[in-house]
């Protein structure tokens, strides 16, 4: 075999083991927010019963998940991590973040959220969470994002 041809699977090898082939989001700030889960009622859908995020005094619920388009660089930021059932942010032990919260880049108005949980590796599809006020308005739905069908949103 050619000895440039080696080298060059070689360093290709080498690129993937040091993860340079793996999806990179950005890190969980130190000032992070710790997003406590809510609940939502739709009372005009028999009483839907939403978990909910708030971000910045808008209410997110479910919406859809990520399709095969999606990579991690769609990501803008890491806004925080959603706390485990069970505990609150008055908790001293919050070790457990890594259920990470983050904005959508091109998503200047954040009518979405994403929601990642970081040890999960394998065939694993965010969460997309969207703004309740955005309920009936036409906005713009990245090309990546696949509606699970919630009659909330239709």
């Amino acid at each position: 075999m050619d000895r440039k041809i080696l080298a060059a699977l070689l360093a290709l090898c080498l690129l993937l083991c040091s993860g340079c082939g793996q999806n990179r989001y950005p890190e969980l700030p130190e000032d992070g927010i710790a997003f406590e889960m809510g609940s939502f009622e739709d009372t005009e859908q028999d009483g839907d019963l939403f978990g909910t995020l708030e971000y910045n005094g808008r209410i997110y619920i479910m919406y859809g998940a990520t399709g095969n388009s999606y990579d991690a660089g769609k990501v803008d930021a890491c806004i925080g991590y959603i706390i485990r059932d069970g505990h609150s942010s008055s908790d001293t032990d919050l070790s457990d973040t890594n259920r990470r919260v983050y904005t959508l880049a091109g998503d200047e108005e954040h009518n979405f959220l994403i929601d990642y949980d970081d040890t999960v590796k394998l065939m694993y599809q965010p969460d997309i969470w969207r703004a309740v006020d955005t309920r009936g308005k036409d906005i713009r739905i990245p090309e990546f994002v696949e509606d699970l069908g919630y009659e909330f949103w239709k």
